[in-house]
């Protein structure tokens, strides 16, 4: 939601940040692989756990193997029940080396089948920011 609102901006921005209740600019995400310290994401758990122990993605990890990371498996139930995006299925994409294809999909997955821009995960159930089309999940 943060990435697609810096993105995309306009509404969907001014949206997030009452949401939110800050103001516009602090509404900043370039990806979790490129974080600053002026993302939203910044002082994420997961990225924070995962620059302690020097790793890129969860997959690296024992505990993602093991499935006993807290942090990793609340994210993914919550991913999963409330968007159907499994995040696993996206890692196990990225680890065999196939991001492009995994890109590919995600944006047709995250596409407006009306107008064709981009969607956020939580608006995917919901309407399209850009042409406020209702949409169904």
């Amino acid at each position: 939601m943060i990435y697609r609102a810096y993105k995309d901006g306009g509404t969907y921005l001014k949206r997030v940040a009452e949401h939110f209740k800050i103001p516009p600019e602090k509404v900043r995400c370039e990806g979790c692989q490129v974080l600053t310290p002026s993302c939203w994401g910044y002082d994420c758990k997961i990225v924070r756990c995962l620059n302690a122990k020097g790793l890129n993605y969860c997959f690296e990890c024992s505990e993602y193997e093991a499935k006993s990371c807290e942090k990793f498996e609340k994210l993914a139930k919550a991913y999963l029940e409330e968007n159907n995006v499994d995040l696993r299925a996206n890692l196990k994409m990225i680890k065999a080396g196939k991001v492009e294809e995994w890109l590919k999909s995600s944006e047709e997955l995250f596409k407006c089948p009306f107008c064709g821009k981009p969607l956020s995960v939580s608006a995917i159930k919901k309407e399209c920011c850009h042409c406020g089309a209702k949409l169904s999940g």
